[in-house]
Protein backbone atom coordinates (compact mmCIF):
# COMPACT_ATOMS: atom_id res chain seq x y z
CA UNK A 1 0.00 0.00 0.00
CA UNK A 2 1.26 3.45 -0.85
CA UNK A 3 1.83 5.85 1.98
CA UNK A 4 1.58 9.53 1.17
CA UNK A 5 2.68 12.27 3.53
CA UNK A 6 1.73 15.76 2.45
CA UNK A 7 1.99 18.95 4.42
CA UNK A 8 4.18 20.98 6.73
CA UNK A 9 6.58 19.13 8.99
CA UNK A 10 8.73 20.39 11.85
CA UNK A 11 12.42 19.67 11.43
CA UNK A 12 14.27 17.28 13.71
CA UNK A 13 15.11 20.06 16.17
CA UNK A 14 11.43 20.93 16.59
CA UNK A 15 12.21 24.63 16.40
CA UNK A 16 12.28 25.49 12.68
CA UNK A 17 9.37 25.40 10.30
CA UNK A 18 9.58 24.84 6.56
CA UNK A 19 9.94 27.98 4.52
CA UNK A 20 7.84 26.27 1.88
CA UNK A 21 4.60 24.36 2.47
CA UNK A 22 2.90 21.59 0.54
CA UNK A 23 0.99 24.13 -1.54
CA UNK A 24 4.21 25.84 -2.61
CA UNK A 25 5.21 22.72 -4.51
CA UNK A 26 2.50 23.40 -7.04
CA UNK A 27 3.05 27.14 -7.42
CA UNK A 28 6.85 26.96 -7.70
CA UNK A 29 8.22 27.30 -11.22
CA UNK A 30 11.35 25.22 -10.60
CA UNK A 31 12.70 22.28 -8.65
CA UNK A 32 16.18 21.06 -7.78
CA UNK A 33 16.77 17.43 -8.71
CA UNK A 34 19.16 15.62 -6.35
CA UNK A 35 19.01 12.25 -8.07
CA UNK A 36 18.69 8.68 -6.86
CA UNK A 37 19.82 8.18 -3.28
CA UNK A 38 20.90 4.60 -2.48
CA UNK A 39 22.46 5.29 0.92
CA UNK A 40 19.95 3.07 2.79
CA UNK A 41 18.93 0.81 -0.11
CA UNK A 42 19.29 -2.91 -0.69
CA UNK A 43 19.94 -4.59 -4.03
CA UNK A 44 18.02 -7.85 -3.93
CA UNK A 45 18.98 -10.81 -6.10
CA UNK A 46 21.60 -11.32 -8.78
CA UNK A 47 22.46 -8.40 -11.07
CA UNK A 48 23.99 -9.68 -14.29
CA UNK A 49 26.15 -7.35 -16.36
CA UNK A 50 26.05 -7.35 -20.15
CA UNK A 51 28.64 -8.54 -22.67
CA UNK A 52 29.84 -11.44 -20.56
CA UNK A 53 31.03 -9.20 -17.72
CA UNK A 54 29.54 -11.54 -15.15
CA UNK A 55 27.49 -10.80 -12.06
CA UNK A 56 27.74 -7.29 -10.66
CA UNK A 57 29.34 -7.13 -7.23
CA UNK A 58 28.29 -4.66 -4.55
CA UNK A 59 31.35 -2.60 -5.49
CA UNK A 60 30.36 -2.65 -9.18
CA UNK A 61 26.88 -1.40 -8.31
CA UNK A 62 28.17 1.33 -6.01
CA UNK A 63 31.00 2.63 -8.16
CA UNK A 64 29.77 2.02 -11.71
CA UNK A 65 26.07 1.44 -12.05
CA UNK A 66 24.63 3.88 -9.52
CA UNK A 67 26.62 6.83 -10.95
CA UNK A 68 25.57 5.60 -14.39
CA UNK A 69 21.87 5.69 -13.55
CA UNK A 70 22.13 9.17 -12.09
CA UNK A 71 24.12 10.45 -15.04
CA UNK A 72 21.67 8.94 -17.52
CA UNK A 73 18.71 10.80 -16.03
CA UNK A 74 20.57 14.10 -16.31
CA UNK A 75 21.94 13.47 -19.80
CA UNK A 76 18.63 12.30 -21.30
CA UNK A 77 15.95 14.71 -20.06
CA UNK A 78 13.86 13.84 -23.11
CA UNK A 79 13.48 10.30 -21.75
CA UNK A 80 13.30 11.12 -18.04
CA UNK A 81 10.74 13.92 -18.13
CA UNK A 82 11.05 15.34 -14.64
CA UNK A 83 9.92 18.82 -15.65
CA UNK A 84 6.77 17.43 -17.22
CA UNK A 85 6.01 15.08 -14.33
CA UNK A 86 6.43 17.80 -11.68
CA UNK A 87 4.84 20.51 -13.87
CA UNK A 88 7.93 22.72 -13.79
CA UNK A 89 9.46 24.96 -16.44
CA UNK A 90 12.92 24.54 -14.97
CA UNK A 91 14.75 21.60 -13.41
CA UNK A 92 18.11 22.36 -11.84
CA UNK A 93 20.33 19.28 -11.58
CA UNK A 94 22.53 19.07 -8.49
CA UNK A 95 23.80 15.54 -7.94
CA UNK A 96 26.87 16.30 -5.83
CA UNK A 97 25.20 15.96 -2.37
CA UNK A 98 23.63 12.64 -3.35
CA UNK A 99 26.81 11.36 -4.98
CA UNK A 100 28.55 11.92 -1.66
CA UNK A 101 25.79 10.02 0.17
CA UNK A 102 25.99 7.15 -2.30
CA UNK A 103 29.71 6.82 -1.69
CA UNK A 104 28.92 6.08 1.97
CA UNK A 105 27.06 2.87 1.10
CA UNK A 106 27.99 -0.03 3.39
CA UNK A 107 29.00 -2.74 0.92
CA UNK A 108 28.65 -5.48 3.54
CA UNK A 109 24.90 -4.86 3.74
CA UNK A 110 24.17 -3.55 0.27
CA UNK A 111 23.24 -6.81 -1.47
CA UNK A 112 20.78 -9.45 -0.30
CA UNK A 113 18.63 -12.30 -1.54
CA UNK A 114 15.83 -11.42 0.87
CA UNK A 115 13.05 -8.87 0.30
CA UNK A 116 13.74 -5.56 2.00
CA UNK A 117 11.66 -2.63 3.22
CA UNK A 118 12.44 0.28 5.51
CA UNK A 119 11.38 -0.48 9.09
CA UNK A 120 10.31 3.15 9.63
CA UNK A 121 10.22 4.84 6.23
CA UNK A 122 9.43 8.34 7.47
CA UNK A 123 12.28 8.25 9.99
CA UNK A 124 14.72 6.77 7.48
CA UNK A 125 13.92 9.27 4.76
CA UNK A 126 13.97 12.24 7.14
CA UNK A 127 17.38 11.09 8.37
CA UNK A 128 18.72 11.01 4.82
CA UNK A 129 17.31 14.43 3.98
CA UNK A 130 18.48 15.98 7.26
CA UNK A 131 22.11 15.01 6.62
CA UNK A 132 22.05 15.74 2.88
CA UNK A 133 24.96 18.03 2.10
CA UNK A 134 24.63 21.59 0.89
CA UNK A 135 24.51 21.89 -2.87
CA UNK A 136 24.39 24.81 -5.27
CA UNK A 137 20.97 25.99 -4.13
CA UNK A 138 20.38 27.18 -0.57
CA UNK A 139 16.59 27.37 -0.77
CA UNK A 140 13.67 26.25 -2.89
CA UNK A 141 11.98 22.92 -3.60
CA UNK A 142 14.19 19.83 -3.71
CA UNK A 143 13.27 16.47 -5.20
CA UNK A 144 15.03 13.15 -4.73
CA UNK A 145 14.13 9.49 -5.07
CA UNK A 146 15.20 7.63 -1.94
CA UNK A 147 15.70 4.09 -3.19
CA UNK A 148 14.41 1.37 -0.87
CA UNK A 149 15.33 -1.53 -3.13
CA UNK A 150 16.02 -2.72 -6.63
CA UNK A 151 14.64 -6.25 -6.47
CA UNK A 152 15.76 -8.50 -9.32
CA UNK A 153 13.83 -11.45 -7.88
CA UNK A 154 10.53 -9.61 -8.36
CA UNK A 155 11.73 -7.24 -11.12
CA UNK A 156 10.65 -4.16 -9.19
CA UNK A 157 12.22 -0.90 -8.09
CA UNK A 158 10.83 0.62 -4.90
CA UNK A 159 11.53 4.28 -4.17
CA UNK A 160 10.26 7.01 -1.88
CA UNK A 161 9.60 10.08 -3.98
CA UNK A 162 10.64 12.85 -1.61
CA UNK A 163 9.92 16.54 -2.06
CA UNK A 164 11.46 18.80 0.56
CA UNK A 165 12.23 22.35 1.58
CA UNK A 166 15.91 22.85 0.78
CA UNK A 167 16.55 25.46 3.45
CA UNK A 168 15.07 23.61 6.43
CA UNK A 169 15.23 20.01 5.13
CA UNK A 170 11.57 19.51 6.00
CA UNK A 171 9.75 16.92 3.94
CA UNK A 172 6.70 18.22 2.08
CA UNK A 173 5.71 15.08 0.16
CA UNK A 174 6.71 11.48 0.78
CA UNK A 175 5.20 8.90 -1.54
CA UNK A 176 6.30 5.30 -2.07
CA UNK A 177 6.09 4.29 -5.74
CA UNK A 178 7.22 1.10 -7.43
CA UNK A 179 8.38 0.80 -11.01
CA UNK A 180 8.80 -2.08 -13.43
CA UNK A 181 12.21 -2.30 -15.12
CA UNK A 182 12.42 -2.56 -18.89
CA UNK A 183 15.31 -2.41 -21.31
CA UNK A 184 18.40 -4.20 -22.58
CA UNK A 185 21.44 -4.36 -20.30
CA UNK A 186 21.76 -3.68 -16.60
CA UNK A 187 21.86 0.11 -16.92
CA UNK A 188 18.87 0.46 -19.23
CA UNK A 189 16.84 -2.25 -17.48
CA UNK A 190 16.72 -0.43 -14.14
CA UNK A 191 16.63 2.99 -15.75
CA UNK A 192 13.39 1.76 -17.29
CA UNK A 193 11.97 1.33 -13.78
CA UNK A 194 12.81 4.94 -12.93
CA UNK A 195 11.22 6.07 -16.18
CA UNK A 196 8.09 4.12 -15.21
CA UNK A 197 8.00 5.83 -11.80
CA UNK A 198 8.34 9.28 -13.41
CA UNK A 199 5.49 8.40 -15.78
CA UNK A 200 3.28 7.42 -12.85
CA UNK A 201 3.99 10.77 -11.19
CA UNK A 202 3.03 12.53 -14.40
CA UNK A 203 -0.13 10.48 -14.97
CA UNK A 204 -1.45 10.13 -11.43
CA UNK A 205 0.60 10.97 -8.36
CA UNK A 206 1.15 14.68 -8.97
CA UNK A 207 -2.59 15.19 -9.40
CA UNK A 208 -3.22 13.22 -6.20
CA UNK A 209 -0.75 15.36 -4.23
CA UNK A 210 -2.28 18.54 -5.60
CA UNK A 211 -5.82 17.47 -4.76
CA UNK A 212 -4.84 17.01 -1.11
CA UNK A 213 -3.94 20.71 -0.81
CA UNK A 214 -7.31 21.97 -1.98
Amino acid sequence: MKKILLGLLITATGSVFAQNTGKDIFSAKSIVWYGLNFSEARMVGQFDQAAGAGTASSSDLKNKWIPGWNTLIVSEPQNFKLGEAFRKNDVYYDLAPTEKDNQSINLDKFMSFNPYTFTDAQKTVQGIISKLGTGDKKEGIGVTFIVESFNKSSDEASVYVTIFDIKTKSILVLDKITGKPKGIGLRNFWAGAIKHIIKQINDYNYKSWESKTK
